[in-house]
C-alpha cells in the first residue's frame, strides 16, 4: 500500500433513524464500521461443521473484517447461532459454487491466495503484504483441494513446537489473522485512516446496521420521508 496521508470521508448525510437510537450505539455503529477492512478476507472451501462455520465467522467480524467467502463444492453454509454470537448479520457472506468459480472470483477483485502449507518455508511476518489479501482455510478432514492450492499466489507455514502439526480451523485462522491485520492497520494509521472500506460500501452497511435492533425499520423510513441513499 502507498504512503500517501488520507483524511477520513465524512458521512453523506445524518440518518432519519439517528434520534431514535441511543447516542452510544450510533458512535459504536460509526466506531466499528470506520475501522472494517475490505482488503484482507478469508476464504472457507469446504468447511461444512456448523461448529467450525459459527468460530471461524465470529473470528473474521472480531478482527474487522467486512467480507467472508465461502466455496462450496459439497456443502452449503450452516451455522451454529450460540457460537457465531449473531456474527454473521455484521459481515457480508459470499458464496461460491465451487473452487473455479471462487478463485476466479477473487482475483478478479484483486485479491492474492494464500494458503497455509508444512512444507512452506515462509512465516507471515515474512512475506510482503499485497493490497488484496484473501487467507483460504480448508475443512478439518481434507484441508484446501489441489485446485486451490495451484491457484495460491503464496504460500506460507504456521509454526508448531509440538507433536501435533495441526490446529484447530478457528485458532488457525485467528493466529493467521492477527499478524496480517496488524500489519494492515498499522499501514492504515500511517496514512490516517482507520479502516479501508469506501463510502460506497460504508453508507448503505451504516444504514443497514442502525436498524438492528428497531421494530418495523422500513416502515419508520418510509414514514419518516427516507430518501434513500444520497
Amino acid at each position: 500500500m502507498t504512503s500517501q496521508v488520507l483524511v477520513e470521508e465524512p458521512w453523506p448525510a445524518t440518518d432519519v433513524l439517528e434520534p431514535y437510537i441511543a447516542p452510544e450505539r450510533v458512535a459504536r455503529v460509526d466506531t466499528v464500521l470506520r475501522n472494517r477492512l475490505g482488503s484482507v478476507t478469508a476464504v472457507f472451501e469446504d468447511v461444512f461443521d456448523p461448529h467450525n462455520v459459527a468460530a471461524c465467522v465470529r473470528t473474521c467480524e472480531a478482527y474487522g473484517l467486512q467480507d467472508v467467502h465461502w466455496v462450496l463444492n459439497k456443502h452449503d453454509v450452516r451455522m451454529q447461532s450460540s457460537v457465531a454470537k449473531s456474527s454473521d448479520q455484521w459481515i457480508d457472506l459470499h458464496r461460491h459454487n465451487g473452487t473455479a468459480e471462487g478463485i476466479a472470483a477473487l482475483k478478479a477483485q484483486g485479491y492474492q491466495l494464500w494458503v497455509s502449507d508444512l512444507q512452506a518455508t515462509e512465516t507471515l511476518d515474512e512475506i510482503e503484504l499485497p493490497p488484496k489479501v484473501a487467507i483460504v482455510i480448508g475443512n478439518a478432514k481434507d484441508g484446501i483441494s489441489e485446485e486451490m492450492r495451484a491457484a495460491a499466489d503464496r504460500r506460507y507455514i504456521l509454526p508448531m513446537w509440538g507433536m501435533v502439526q495441526s490446529f484447530n480451523l478457528s485458532v488457525a485462522l485467528a493466529i493467521t489473522l492477527d499478524g496480517l491485520v496488524k500489519r494492515r492497520r498499522a499501514e492504515l494509521r500511517a496514512r490516517g485512516v482507520r479502516g479501508d472500506l469506501p463510502m460506497q460500501r460504508l453508507w448503505p452497511l451504516r444504514r443497514r446496521w442502525l436498524e438492528y435492533g428497531m421494530q418495523n425499520a422500513e416502515i419508520v423510513r418510509r414514514n419518516l420521508g427516507d430518501q434513500g441513499t444520497p
